[in-house]
């Protein structure tokens, strides 16, 4: 794994003065970093949420919303003379969701969020998709062009969702973001699992182990998010976001035991049972999937484009990570 400067790449500076930024899934894991980032940035926040409870968690100067995505009401109260709507509000789980919800929220919640921002001249949606439209096993680099092919709900639910958008072209600028698996602060749970089961001695390679597996740390997230407010010249773009690293199973294995200080796994397990061992280890199906995945993405778009540059070292997050983890 290639080593990078932990220094962060992009800073607000107050570029937001004067700026309003509506937020759906603000109570989210990464709907409430953004928020906080916003506002640091100067901007004015109005943060929407289905959940009553998002008002106590939200950084201070936040306008909260309350209300689901098929609140007409109460979107367009949000969405009254904003300049730019982030859109990350969607149903993740498919372990926990039914398809209906997915559907509702993920794609009706798309449309909804689209004729609110038509109808208040918002003049740019951000919109947070998924690497997950591609595929869950896919050979060769994934560009933007890559052809979409989804293999679960989820995925399927994101595709639809941009096609939505794109059809809104003509009406709003906008910029999809297709977004690899996220850790740092706030996305410990599903690791821990691996974690203890590495630090128990109970973690199998599934299959042989070199299949590739896209993430990005949180941070990066979201400079890929105000970034593609702030830097794009308007128009319609669609980019990877991920921390371009290739990393595999096995490695990402290794590099958690000897962050633990303990034997690296060298069980192998078929992926055709190893669902029977996952259940074992709290391990549900969305997490499996992920763990089962390949994919190489390529962000040299948004690269280029953007000048985006990934500026957290997985290595450096990792430890933080497990001395969370030990000291719990």
């Amino acid at each position: 794994m290639t080593l990078k400067s932990n220094k962060r790449t992009f800073n607000l500076k107050k570029s937001g003065e004067g700026k309003i930024a509506v937020v759906t899934g603000s109570g989210g894991r990464i709907g409430r970093s953004l928020s906080r980032a916003l506002i640091r940035g100067g901007y004015e926040v109005r943060a929407i949420s289905r959940e009553k409870e998002f008002v106590k968690t939200m950084p201070a100067g936040v306008i909260p919303y309350v209300g689901d995505l098929a609140d007409k009401k109460v979107l367009n109260e949000a969405c009254k003379g904003a300049d730019v709507m982030f859109h990350l509000a969607a149903v993740v789980s498919e372990y926990k969701s039914p398809v209906q919800e997915l559907m509702d929220i993920n794609v009706k919640g798309t449309t909804n969020v689209l004729e609110a921002c038509r109808q208040h001249s918002i003049g740019d949606i951000i919109f947070t998709s998924s690497i997950d439209v591609y595929g869950r096993d896919r050979k060769g680099l994934i560009t933007e062009d890559t052809e979409l092919q989804p293999t679960d709900k989820y995925g399927y639910s994101k595709m639809l969702a941009e096609k939505e958008i794109i059809e809104y072209g003509d009406k709003i600028d906008y910029t999809i973001l297709r977004i690899a698996t996220v850790y740092g602060p706030g996305f410990e749970e599903s690791y821990f699992k691996v974690f203890k089961a590495i630090k128990e001695g109970k973690a199998y390679i599934i299959g042989a182990g070199r299949n590739h597996l896209s993430m990005i740390h949180i941070e990066d997230v979201i400079d890929g998010l105000i970034m593609a407010y702030e830097r794009k010249k308007g128009g319609k773009s669609i980019y990877n976001l991920s921390d371009g690293v290739k990393y595999t199973q096995e490695g990402l294995f290794d590099m958690i035991a000897d962050m633990l200080k303990t034997a690296r796994p060298t069980k192998h397990i078929n992926p055709i049972v190893v669902s029977l061992v996952a259940k074992n280890r709290g391990l549900d199906s969305d997490e499996l999937r992920f763990l089962m995945s390949n994919r190489v993405v390529d962000i040299s778009r948004i690269e280029k484009e953007l000048g985006y540059v990934p500026s957290v070292d997985i290595k450096d997050a990792g430890v933080d990570m497990v001395r969370h983890f030990l000291s719990r």
